[in-house]
């Protein structure tokens, strides 16, 4: 996002997704002023590359706040970390979560990692700071795709132990099936999760100039 205080880029303001330019309007963070035009930008590159037409698009919030498109059969999920946005978008409910490293909090590890995270974490001879986060990320990800709050998956959801990157892992908690996928990019942290990840995914890295150019056709 540090490229985006580029004035040219703010002409696209006025074509803002009309629910994202009352959020941005009410924000009194300038930086979440920030986060929510990164996203509606983000949004509607991706919605362009699905040959929707963005005229007709309309944002709703379900039960738990989450935005979702009303009309086009279209989810999505937002989720932002310092200088960096991502969006999960596809045909089947999801939820994504970027996080950036910091000093692990042991309170964060008491409070929302289950036992046997705890145990998990406490004996790993390398690779604390990797499960460390993937976890947190993974619970995110999770409510963000279902709904609820994070403590309440403390016990319930376990992250995946010995994941592989940029692999899809499959987990039935309770029944139910539960497929979550992670990257990771410098010190940079994703998860996404739904119940069906597409056994292909298309994966951009953009910057404000690719966004720039396809948002000007």
């Amino acid at each position: 996002m540090n490229s985006i205080h580029k004035t040219d880029y703010y002409s696209f303001w006025d074509t803002c997704l009309s629910e994202n330019r009352a959020r941005y309007i009410s924000s009194s963070s300038q930086y979440r002023k920030q986060t929510i035009f990164a996203g509606d930008l983000l949004l509607r590159y991706a919605l362009l590359s699905e040959k929707l037409d963005i005229s007709q698009v309309k944002i709703d919030y379900g039960k738990y706040g989450k935005p979702c498109i009303k009309n086009g059969g279209i989810h999505f999920n937002l989720s932002h970390s310092k200088n960096f946005v991502v969006l999960g978008i596809g045909k089947q409910e999801l939820g994504i979560d970027i996080l950036c490293e910091r000093k692990i909090n042991r309170e964060l590890i008491r409070y929302f990692f289950s036992e046997e995270e705890q145990r998990y974490l406490h004996h790993l001879k390398e690779g604390k700071q990797d499960y460390y986060w993937n976890a947190l990320c993974y619970k995110e990800a999770y409510i963000k795709s279902s709904g609820g709050q994070i403590i309440n998956m403390k016990n319930r959801l376990v992250c995946p132990k010995d994941l592989q990157y940029g692999k899809v892992n499959r987990v039935k908690p309770e029944r139910e099936q539960i497929e979550s996928i992670f990257f990771k990019d410098s010190n940079y942290h994703i998860c996404m999760i739904s119940n069906s990840i597409p056994r292909e995914l298309t994966i951009e890295i953009l910057d404000m100039n690719v966004i720039h150019r396809k948002l000007k056709i």
